[in-house]
């Protein structure tokens, strides 16, 4: 409301504000609604091209198309560029659309007046349920709109046809909106529904409503114009008003048929005699004049009724009204100049009586009117066209309508509806040749400034999820088929090293046993804390040689899975000569080689168990070492021979 009141030329506001506008349009209370819609409205006929040049161009030149050369058509021709809606026009279309079921009829008003002066023209009948609704609604609601559809219903006659019946006077109506009703249906009358306006009419004309009666003979005589097929039948029905008891009715049918017969006087002689006969009991003014008119004009046609009337108008001249005066003094011209030898005293005697007439202008007229007829030395040239001046044909009046100019104002505007432009209205400005640029409605998006912040060390580079997956997948299938590999390798390697180390430890155990089967006595005699010791020694010595198994193996070769599986297999086989030589079932050699036998499937399943998980990319593997000849080292070799020998003294 304040831009409309303050700057509402200030188009150059609205740019970044119009799309915000447009969203917020529904949620915007009533009144609002209707001054952001009118402020759009304006704003619209600014800034796009106009959407009603489509209707032309696919129709121009079409058959031509087919006939002519392609050189032809882009010398002659300019090439049809389709039209193509702005996407900001559209958004104020599309988001004003479901105001139409506002329960405000100043909101849907609103609405209707932007869709027509904005909308292209198949979509303007969106709006005219709307407006048919409001006719529901209260009389002074009901006058406004009928205004718009009227000066609507002029342009665009299909958008209210199929709602015809709505428009129909009710008893209940009130004058004024009886004759907009009126209004309306004469502008939707065509070849296919004229038969059953006319006989809506005919009902009308009898009303009580003497105005309206009045209105009702007028809408006939504009039908009977634009249609010609029904102007006879308007004809002979409006001659039968003639007998009407109301001398209203009379008088606007004498009116109505006047102009009729100026379309088509020479079939018609007989209208005009009839007419003449009722001229005694006609006392309406303009009724009067309009058949004095029709006698002076065709004169020529009724020369022997045209003299009788003129002097019964010159006994009653004093007590008309000025416009029957005027038109007494134009008949007695008339028939001077055809017919003077019987109308030439009747013409000066009415010429006398006008000269000293009140009216002022019954005064000039019959001054001009005596210099022009009547020749003397003062007249001079202009006597001669006096024939051509009075007599001269004259064309057929067009009976319009009166809202049909009333389509310069912007709709549902008080200038529309007084037909007057009013103090403040704005009115509509013409479309563009060429649209404004549209990049002027973009609103930039202000980002929030992040304060800096000096970088310490390098920055990570984000790495890609994709490439993450794929590598492991890729790793996770390669570990699999070299960790089945090794392992398999490693099963064989350890499965040959068991079995040399089974025979060397066979010949060992089977040269301690000797030993051990003399000394028998000396170890059942020794206690058994001396027992859990060397228990402990052998453990001890047993977890340095992994040790350095593991480390001479990486340092070598590099090779980890490999130097872990035989450490296992070491181990396994520490283990079993621990047990074996703890056990006092040790000293047989058949039984050692069945508990070697025994542990080798169980170092098999250790090692491939080990391989596969150590493959894994988590984990950080040792650097590769490639398979040794020997499980053992000769470090560990040497340990286990002087541990054996330390043994074997012990026991001893």
């Amino acid at each position: 409301m304040a831009f409309e009141e303050v700057c509402p030329d200030r188009i150059d506001l609205i740019h970044k504000n119009y799309r915000k506008l447009c969203n917020l349009l529904v949620d915007v209370e009533e009144w609002g609604q209707v001054v952001i819609i009118n402020m759009l409205t304006r704003y619209a006929r600014t800034q796009f091209t106009s959407p009603w040049k489509e209707d032309g161009v696919f129709d121009e030149n079409n058959e031509k198309a087919f006939y002519d050369s392609d050189s032809e058509e882009k010398q002659g021709q300019k090439e049809a560029k389709p039209y193509i809606m702005d996407p900001d026009h559209r958004l104020l279309l599309r988001n004003t659309k479901p105001l139409l079921q506002s329960r405000n009829t100043a909101v849907v008003m609103a609405v209707a007046q932007l869709y027509w002066h904005l909308a292209p023209k198949h979509e303007v009948s969106i709006v005219t349920k709307s407006l048919v609704r409001l006719l529901r609604s209260h009389r002074e609601v009901q006058y406004v709109v009928l205004q718009n559809i009227a000066t609507m219903s002029i342009q665009r006659k299909g958008m209210f046809e199929p709602y015809m019946k709505s428009f129909y006077v009710r008893s209940t109506d009130a004058t004024h909106i009886k004759t907009l009703k009126l209004e309306i249906l004469t502008n939707l009358a065509n070849e296919a529904n004229i038969s059953t306006i006319l006989r809506e009419f005919q009902t009308y004309v009898k009303s009580q409503d003497k105005a309206f009666a009045a209105a009702t003979i007028q809408a006939i005589g504009r039908c009977a114009t634009n249609i010609s097929e029904v102007t006879d039948t308007c004809l002979n029905g409006l001659v039968l008003l003639l007998s009407n008891r109301d001398e209203t009715v009379v008088a606007e049918s004498v009116v109505v048929i006047k102009k009729l017969l100026q379309t088509q006087p020479t079939q018609h002689s007989d209208i005009i005699k009839h007419m003449a006969k009722l001229f005694d009991n006609i006392t309406v003014p303009m009724a009067r004049a309009s058949i004095l008119w029709l006698m002076g004009e065709y004169c020529e046609r009724v020369p022997k009724i045209a003299p009788d009337v003129l002097r019964k108008m010159a006994k009653t001249f004093t007590s008309e009204e000025d416009i029957v005066k005027l038109q007494t003094v134009n008949l007695a011209a008339k028939l001077y100049l055809t017919n003077s030898k019987q109308t030439k005293l009747l013409t000066q005697y009415i010429l006398n009586l006008g000269k000293y007439d009140q009216n002022y202008d019954i005064r000039d007229r019959t001054r001009f009117v005596r210099q022009l007829i009547v020749p003397n030395e003062k007249s001079g040239a202009l006597n001669k066209y006096a024939r051509r001046i009075l007599l001269a044909p004259k064309p057929a009046p067009v009976l319009e309508s009166a809202f049909k100019d009333r389509d310069r104002f912007q709709l549902g505007t008080l200038s529309h509806s007084l037909n007057i432009k009013a103090t403040g209205y704005q009115e509509l400005s013409d479309w563009p040749a060429v649209a404004p640029d549209p990049f002027v409605r973009n609103v930039e998006v202000i980002e929030p400034v992040q304060e800096w912040a000096p970088s310490v060390g390098k920055a990570k580079k984000p790495k890609s999820a994709d490439k993450f997956y794929s590598d492991d997948e890729e790793k996770e299938e390669e570990g699999s088929v070299s960790g089945s590999e090794d392992s398999s390798s490693s099963s064989e390697e350890s499965g040959s090293e068991s079995e040399e180390d089974s025979s060397e430890e066979s010949e060992k155990t089977s040269s301690d046993s000797g030993k051990s089967s003399s000394g028998s006595e000396v170890s059942s005699s020794e206690s058994e804390p001396e027992q859990k010791k060397k228990k402990q020694i052998k453990k001890a010595n047993v977890r340095r040689s992994k040790q350095t198994a593991a480390d001479s193996a990486s340092d070598e070769n590099g090779n980890g899975p490999v130097s872990k599986t035989s450490s296992s297999s070491a181990e396994s086989s520490s283990d079993s000569e621990s047990d074996s030589e703890e056990d006092s079932d040790s000293d047989s050699p058949a039984l050692q080689k069945k508990t070697v036998g025994k542990t080798e499937p169980k170092v098999e399943v250790r090692s491939k168990k080990e391989v596969s998980l150590l493959d894994l990319d988590d984990f950080s593997p040792a650097p590769p070492s490639a398979p040794k000849s020997s499980v053992f080292s000769s470090s560990l070799l040497s340990d286990l021979e002087g541990l054996s020998l330390s043994v074997s003294s012990t026991m001893q």
